[in-house]
């Protein structure tokens, strides 16, 4: 069943070259070529025959445990640097595989809901995601296809593996694919985004959330939120042109009196300018 996450904080679940270079040169490359492999390390298990006749009670480790990424979605954040526009092409875009089978996990549909309690199972030699109604598993939702180390088919899409950090109560996707690196403003000022969510050298801003999920009122552009601490954050638009991040003050163009918050916004006065000098 699809359970809707309007926030999703609420979900539980890498050279000195310019990010958005090296990705094109990495990930791109695994994206397209990798489609091409013959062969992959992420071989099935062996499933004995006893167990293939009884495949929602048998265990096995899982090879390919771990973090996976849509390959549309990190294309088009790879060519467009936006967030909402990246939302706007995907529908499975996020899922953590568990170390072994029989372990349940979330595939994540637009960052905006969820479809949980799907079971990996060993099912003859492959690999499937079979979705559980009460104790029992139910239906085969997913096929998983090992196309090489770093990349697997899920249903009919292409994910890519990535290792955001996990340790806080999300997954930090765009914290590791976008902002992480070191900057330098027009003054001097040396500024790095971290890809566990803190910032240095921003003044009295120490932590930044990039907004993933943005079918919400109020979210005409791109945003960032800065916070001294991570429980109290404000709200920025911002705009990457390659290797250059600009962040702006919001204005409000629309106020709901009803729901007390702005529901239009645009960029405002420009806060900051930085120029990203490595990854």
């Amino acid at each position: 069943m699809e359970y809707p996450l309007p926030n999703f904080a609420l979900l539980i679940f890498g050279s000195t070259k310019p990010v958005n270079q090296m990705i094109r040169s990495i990930s791109v490359v695994v994206i397209l070529l990798s489609l091409m492999a013959c062969g992959t390390d992420t071989k099935p298990a062996q499933q004995s025959v006893a167990s293939a006749s009884d495949f929602k009670t048998y265990s096995a480790p899982l090879p390919f445990a771990g973090s996976w990424i849509s390959a549309i979605y990190l294309k088009s954040i790879i060519d467009d640097q936006s967030p909402r526009k990246a939302q706007e092409s995907i529908e499975e875009c996020y899922i953590q595989l568990p170390a072994n089978t029989l372990t349940p996990s979330t595939m994540i549909i637009n960052f905006h809901e969820g479809l949980t309690d799907l079971v990996t199972v060993l099912n003859n030699g492959a690999y499937q995601l079979w979705e559980k109604q009460n104790d029992s598993l139910s239906r085969l939702k997913y096929a998983i296809e090992p196309i090489s180390p770093d990349s697997l088919k899920i249903g009919d899409k292409i994910f890519i593996r990535f290792h955001p950090d996990v340790s806080g109560i999300q997954p930090r996707i765009l914290e590791e694919i976008l902002f992480k690196g070191t900057y330098q403003s027009k003054e001097g000022d040396h500024v790095e985004f971290k890809n566990n969510g803190e910032v240095t050298g921003l003044g009295k801003y120490k932590y930044y959330e990039p907004v993933i999920d943005y079918f919400d009122a109020g979210l005409q552009i791109d945003q960032v939120a800065l916070g001294e601490t991570r429980d109290k954050m404000q709200h920025f638009g911002f705009k990457f042109k390659r290797d250059r991040l600009e962040l702006y003050e919001l204005k409000c163009k629309e106020y709901d009196d009803v729901d007390k918050r702005c529901v239009d916004v645009d960029f405002g006065n420009k806060f900051i300018a930085l120029q990203r000098t490595q990854q």
